[in-house]
C-alpha cells in the first residue's frame, strides 16, 4: 500500500425511506452492517460500513430515510440524517428512480444543495426501469436555478442497480476519485464501527419486518438488555417494545410460533458474528408511547449518535 498516495473519507448516503442505501452499503462491503427491509423506519442510526480496498478506504455513513411526517421519533431520524453530512469528504444521494418524485424527495434535495459538500446521485433502481430519471435530474437542475447557487454541488449523475451490482464499480471510482489524500481510519479488517448491542438489536427488528411485513406496526423497538459469554455459548437478553397490547399479541403470534420463528431466524445470523452458539431470551413488553419520550429513546440507543 503506497501512503503517499493512498485516500480516505467519510461518504454519507442519504435519501428517503427504501430507495437502497443499505443495500447498496451492504452489498459493495460484502457484508450486512445495516439492515434491508421495505418498510420506512428500518435503519435508525448512523452505522458506518467500511470498504477497504488497495488505495483507499471509504467509510460509508449509512442514514435514516428523510420523512415528511412527524412524530419524536420520525424528527429525530430526519435530524440524525441532517447530522450525518457533519464531518463527510461526500455524500451519495440515492434516488430510487421506479417511482416518481414526492415531497420527501424535494427535502432531500433542498438540504444537499444547501451544504457545501460534492454530491453524487446515485440514480437506483434501473433494474425496475427508467421511466422516471429525467424527472430526477430536471428536478435537481431546478431546484439549484429556484435557489440561484452558483456553485453546484452535484458531481455526477450515476445510473445504477444496487440489487444487481450494476456499475456500482463506476460509483467506487467516483468516489475514490474525490477523497483525499490521507491514512486510513480504521484497521483494514473492520467493516463497521456500529455497536455490537446494536447491530443484535437490528438483525432481530429486521426479521420482525420480515416475517410479520405489514402487520408490523411502526411502534415496536428493540434493546440488547444483556450479552454473556457462557464459555461455548452465548447468553444474549432481548428486549422488544411495542406500545400496545394487541400488537404484543401480533408479535408473540399464535402458540408463541411467530416469535419463535423471529428468535431461529436471528440466532442463526448472530452466530456467525460470535463464532459460536447463540442463545436468544426474547421477551415482548409494553411500553405505552415509547417513541415520544426523549428518555426512553436515548435508553433503546436511538440516540446515541
Amino acid at each position: 500500500m503506497e501512503q503517499d498516495n493512498f485516500k480516505s473519507g467519510f461518504v454519507a448516503v442519504m435519501g428517503r425511506p427504501n430507495v437502497g442505501k443499505s443495500t447498496l452499503i451492504n452489498t459493495l462491503i460484502g457484508s450486512k452492517v445495516s439492515i434491508v427491509s421495505r418498510i420506512p423506519q428500518t435503519t435508525r442510526h448512523q452505522v458506518r460500513g467500511i470498504l477497504n480496498l488497495d488505495s483507499a478506504q471509504i467509510v460509508f455513513v449509512d442514514t435514516p430515510g428523510i420523512h415528511s411526517f412527524k412524530d419524536a421519533l420520525v424528527t429525530h431520524l430526519n435530524t440524525i440524517a441532517k447530522k450525518s453530512l457533519e464531518g463527510c469528504d461526500l455524500v451519495v444521494y440515492m434516488a430510487d428512480i421506479s417511482r416518481n418524485i414526492g415531497v420527501e424527495e424535494r427535502r432531500v434535495m433542498e438540504i444537499l444543495c444547501s451544504q457545501n459538500i460534492k454530491v453524487i446521485m446515485a440514480l437506483n433502481k434501473i433494474d425496475l426501469g427508467t421511466k422516471f430519471i429525467n424527472s430526477y435530474i430536471d428536478s435537481w437542475k431546478n431546484m439549484i436555478e429556484k435557489k440561484a447557487i452558483k456553485n453546484d454541488p452535484l458531481i455526477y449523475f450515476l445510473p445504477l442497480s444496487a440489487k444487481n451490482q450494476k456499475n456500482l464499480d463506476k460509483l467506487v471510482e467516483a468516489i475514490v476519485e474525490n477523497l483525499p489524500v490521507q491514512h486510513p481510519f480504521y484497521d483494514t479488517k473492520t467493516v463497521t464501527d456500529f455497536p455490537l448491542k446494536f447491530r443484535i438489536a437490528d438483525i432481530v427488528r429486521e426479521k420482525l419486518f420480515t416475517i410479520l411485513k405489514k402487520e408490523l406496526p411502526h411502534s415496536v423497538a428493540v434493546e440488547i438488555e444483556d450479552i454473556e459469554d457462557r464459555g461455548d455459548l452465548s447468553y444474549i437478553r432481548v428486549n422488544i417494545y411495542v406500545d400496545r397490547s394487541t400488537k404484543r399479541k401480533i408479535i408473540i403470534g399464535e402458540g408463541g410460533q411467530t416469535i419463535k420463528k423471529v428468535g431461529t431466524d436471528a440466532r442463526a445470523e448472530i452466530e456467525k458474528i460470535f463464532n459460536k452458539q447463540v442463545y436468544l431470551d426474547i421477551w415482548v413488553k409494553v411500553l405505552a408511547g415509547w417513541q415520544e419520550k426523549p428518555r426512553i429513546l436515548k435508553e433503546l440507543g436511538y440516540w446515541w449518535a
